[in-house]
């Protein structure tokens, strides 16, 4: 029942909180050699049995995703994050529209994926194959999750989308995998206050 997968989740984030620093490290080491694989190649990440696409489309949604990414209007935004957190919830024009749980605090992004877990009845274990049944519609019935909504090019990934399974998402909402392009400060200041709940 989704009471039970909500609880397992809130187990894992209490249980994991200790890994998690290595886990993010690991992460983002497998991130930059895929982004800029010249020394290692993809064989390597091949070789580490890391799910990692090429592009997302609709047999991704609602898997989450970590990749590095450069916006095409990078000079234009008034912010950007380089390295989203995603869940996919609908095809796009040479794309996807996604979740991006980085505009949203670690407290915050844990309790939308509580809400997300237990408004659809989902069931089963938390494993690499666990997914969410996402859609516009659910998603804005929760008005948090809406900031989060952006769209994404499949040709401005950087290295690969790299799939992070059910077992650990615990480990990714409570990070600051976040790293944010700034072009209007003024603008970021009043998202980072909101971010921070000031």
């Amino acid at each position: 029942m989704a009471d039970k997968v909500e609880t397992d989740f809130l187990s894992q984030v209490k249980a994991k909180s200790k890994g998690a620093l290595k886990w993010f490290k690991d992460l983002v080491k497998k991130t930059q050699r895929a982004a800029f694989p010249a020394s290692t190649g993809r064989g390597d990440l091949r070789d580490q049995s890391i799910d990692v696409s090429t592009s997302l489309g609709r047999g991704s949604i609602g898997s989450m995703y970590f990749f590095r990414y450069q916006a095409k209007w990078d000079d234009i935004l008034p912010y950007w994050d380089r390295f989203p957190l995603i869940f996919p919830f609908a095809p796009a024009k040479g794309g996807f529209y996604g979740i991006n749980l980085h505009y949203l605090n670690p407290t915050a992004r844990t309790r939308l994926m509580q809400a997300l877990i237990k408004a659809q009845g989902i069931s089963g274990n938390m494993d690499e194959n666990f997914k969410l049944k996402l859609n516009y519609n659910i998603i804005t019935k929760f008005p948090p999750a809406k900031p989060c909504i952006k769209r994404y090019l499949n040709s401005y990934n950087q290295g690969g989308f790299f799939k992070i399974g059910g077992e650990d998402w615990a480990y990714a909402v409570g990070l600051p995998i976040q790293k944010w392009k700034v072009n209007n400060e003024e603008v970021f200041q009043k998202f980072m206050n909101n971010w921070k709940g000031l």
